[in-house]
């Protein structure tokens, strides 16, 4: 995989993190978990 492709991906990863965060912060259940679907669907691209 090439550099840039890769930082992409790492980008991609933390704002999701990010985003699950503030969504179990502010207790959004369904949000956190589509934003699950959507890091697992990521991390099977990688």
């Amino acid at each position: 995989m090439a550099l840039p492709q890769q930082d992409d991906y790492i980008e991609q990863i933390h704002r999701l993190e990010g985003l699950m965060a503030y969504a179990e912060a502010h207790q959004d259940w369904e949000e956190l978990e589509r934003l699950k679907e959507r890091l697992r669907r990521l991390l099977e691209r990688v």
